[in-house]
């Protein structure tokens, strides 16, 4: 692509940033005025957002405050979209929080595109509290605490508005937050010198830092004999396919290779043959990340590949932030 094409393009990105900006103010003003108002459900509802499109971690904080929330006695619900669903209507992120949450008693996993209508379900079904996954945004529903995350790799998504960089909304937003994470943080690396900028865009919200840490490695095919190797082929669609790498080399995995897909790609009976394929003429085994894995099972258990289970772990702040999460329930 030419010098001209290149700056064509980036001045039609800006000029979609501005737009989208512009968009995103509007809305903002509507509800700040009253034009519009959200719905308010009977139940507490706290939501895990970021500003930026894709992952920061949301679903794993998500997931690791509905545990903590159940292991305190709570009915706890957790909200989620169906983006990209597959033909059931449930999400990866949906199939995964559901593997992890349900009980034979029902589901406390609500699904749907209008997430406030889900939150009302949730809220008239006795769930309290009620978490919503990726709501920072969802401004149809009346929230009593913002979690907000920030990927310590990235923190500002490129410092611009879609679709010039990644960012959903405008940093000033973060003033409506509660509580601001800063995740996906380094074995050993200090949160000090990230919160402190996080500070200047929300200097009244909680702050505190976190991380994936390695929870377990097992094989999909739990029939089979664990595959006798280090050596994998990261196989991924995720929002940061080098995390994954980078997340597997910690867990002392010798990458070999890399393969990335779109942001929640539900892998073909196909593309599963050939990556196995590509593994086994590298001498490696397919390593997946749990959502993955839902998005790869679909298909059965097709020759030997890997799941990296990852939990939450707090770095710094994490007691204060489950305390007013869960400390205040009803």
């Amino acid at each position: 692509m030419g010098t001209l094409a290149v700056s064509a393009l980036g001045t039609l990105a800006l000029a979609g940033a501005a737009l989208y900006g512009a968009g995103w103010e509007a809305r903002r003003r509507a509800y700040a005025r009253g034009w519009l108002k959200p719905l308010r459900v009977a139940a507490r509802v706290i939501s895990i957002g970021n500003l930026t499109v894709g992952g920061t971690g949301k679903t794993t904080l998500a997931l690791h405050l509905a545990r903590q929330a159940i292991a305190r006695g709570l009915r706890v619900a957790v909200v989620c979209r169906d983006y990209r669903a597959d033909r059931s209507g449930l999400s990866d992120e949906a199939r995964l929080l559901r593997e992890a949450l349900d009980a034979p008693g029902g589901s406390r996993v609500f699904v749907g595109s209008r997430k406030a209508e889900q939150a009302a379900a949730a809220a008239a079904a006795g769930f309290d509290p009620v978490l919503v996954d990726d709501g920072f945004s969802t401004w149809s529903l009346e929230r009593d605490l913002d979690i907000v995350l920030l990927d310590a790799r990235d923190l500002w998504g490129g410092s611009a508005l879609l679709p010039a960089g990644r960012l959903r909304e405008p940093r000033r937003a973060l003033q409506r937050a509660g509580v601001v994470v800063v995740s996906r943080l380094k074995p050993g690396e200090s949160p000090a010198p990230l919160l402190a900028e996080v500070a200047a865009y929300a200097p009244a919200a909680r702050l505190a830092a976190g991380r994936h840490r390695v929870h377990e490695v097992v094989a999909l095919d739990a029939a089979a004999p664990p595959p006798d190797t280090r050596r994998v082929r990261v196989v991924t669609g995720t929002g940061h396919p080098r995390a994954v790498a980078e997340t597997a080399r910690e867990a002392g995995f010798e990458v070999a290779s890399l393969s990335a897909y779109r942001d929640h790609h539900w892998f073909s009976a196909g593309e599963v043959r050939r990556e196995l394929a590509a593994a086994r003429a590298e001498d490696a085994v397919v390593l997946l990340t749990s959502k993955d894995a839902v998005r790869w099972r679909v298909h059965g258990p097709r020759g030997p590949a890997l799941e990296l289970r990852v939990v939450w772990e707090w770095v710094c702040g994490g007691d204060e932030v489950e305390r007013q999460v869960l400390g205040e329930a009803r």
